[in-house]
């Protein structure tokens, strides 16, 4: 199979081995997963993509009966065979559920754009506050260099890095780094744990991790990839629940205006434990992830595919059957924009699709807009969608 993928995917696949491939597809879901991972993951690294392979792609689901029960339809839609590819996207139609795959492009901005003005994508900037209450605004132009309390801060283009394994001080002191609205930064702590932050989140974090546990709190979306200390373990406290680890990675996203309090693990293993309610604690293995319900304080674990919920630290956005208000949650923080749906229909859409991460927003805007399902309207920095008629 391993070999028939390669073909497609270079477009030299036979009539015999496109239905080859169509049988695949039927005889598990699976199979049509996997198939999509690898379309999504190979276009995002092109610039181009072949009209050939769109319609061996639209032969594969499309005529196979079994396969559009969930697929139903298969439409690739373009910006204009005139012009030069500023968009291409193929839409499946499950049920209620589109797919959607950005396939890249290249072109001028105004084919793409249209009568929107560009709302361009988050950058790396946040502010760093000191243990004294100073605050420094961090910007991907500004080179840090300070000194805390015997500890040296570090920072340039879009991180900070805190030099300083021992203290010789009795009382804890702590910095946080804050993103806005549009923003994400990395941070390497005194520990030697990195983390990733991602827009609108906050981390609390020692100077110097002091005691027999290293801790941190966490507002927001952060990955982790912990420092190993069998001795010391590192521990997140992260809205109603608290993580504690030894050194391994994993993704928390802990946002107030959420109702879940989710992670994933990567590597390693986590012990998720509830702070209120019952107490309940879940040992998380690789590839699992916990789900904390705010209201019901509620603790489950499911096995995942973790691409879907760490695609952010990559560069990519990655939905998979997710309702279009939860998707435009996210493209909102980060792109700075309050989006509001003038109907309940609109909203319950369900999406799966990969984006390009720092793409302007009117290009994830368009490639949404080609399934002739919604259509979005922009008045300054407000996106109003509603569906389309």
């Amino acid at each position: 199979m391993e070999k028939l993928l390669y073909k497609y995917l270079n477009n030299k696949l036979t009539e015999d081995e496109v239905k080859e491939l169509q049988a695949w597809l039927k005889k598990d879901k699976d199979n049509l997963r996997v198939f999509e991972n690898i379309v999504g993951d190979w276009n995002l690294s092109n610039n181009y993509i072949d009209n050939t392979k769109e319609k061996v792609l639209s032969q594969i689901l499309s005529q196979n009966k079994s396969i559009a029960k969930e697929t139903s339809i298969h439409r690739t839609l373009w910006s204009g065979a005139a012009k030069k590819i500023a968009i291409a996207a193929a839409a499946v139609i499950a049920l209620s559920v589109l797919n959607l795959y950005d396939f890249g492009f290249n072109s001028d901005e105004s084919s793409v754009v249209d009568t929107f003005q560009a709302i361009e994508s988050g950058k790396s900037k946040a502010i760093l506050t000191l243990d004294n209450g100073k605050k420094i605004d961090l910007v991907e132009e500004q080179n840090l260099n300070l000194e805390s309390d015997g500890t040296t801060i570090i920072g340039g283009g879009n991180s900070i890095t805190y030099f300083n394994k021992t203290s010789d001080s009795k009382k804890q002191k702590y910095n946080s780094l804050k993103t806005p609205r549009g923003g994400e930064f990395f941070i390497t702590l005194s520990d030697s744990t990195k983390v990733w932050l991602n827009a609108e989140s906050e981390l609390k974090y020692p100077l110097v991790f002091l005691g027999d546990k290293r801790t941190v709190e966490l507002k927001g979306e952060a990955f982790f990839e912990v420092a190993p200390n069998q001795n010391i373990p590192f521990q997140v406290v992260s809205g109603d629940q608290i993580i504690e680890v030894l050194g391994t990675s994993f993704n928390v996203s802990s946002y107030q205006d959420d109702t879940e309090v989710v992670t994933t693990l990567i590597e390693g293993k986590v012990k998720v434990n509830q702070k209120f309610g019952d107490k309940k604690s879940i040992i998380l293995s690789p590839n699992e992830q916990s789900i904390l319900n705010k209201e019901t304080l509620k603790i489950e674990s499911f096995k995942i595919d973790p691409a879907h919920f760490t695609s952010w630290k990559s560069g990519k956005f990655y939905f998979r059957q997710q309702k279009l208000k939860d998707i435009t949650k996210v493209l909102s923080r980060w792109y700075d924009v309050e989006i509001f749906f003038v109907d309940s229909a609109s909203e319950n859409k369900r999406f799966t699709g990969r984006f390009k991460r720092y793409e302007n927003f009117d290009h994830v805007r368009s490639i949404i807009e080609l399934t002739e399902e919604v259509t979005f309207v922009k008045k300054g920095k407000t996106v109003i969608i509603k569906q389309r008629k």
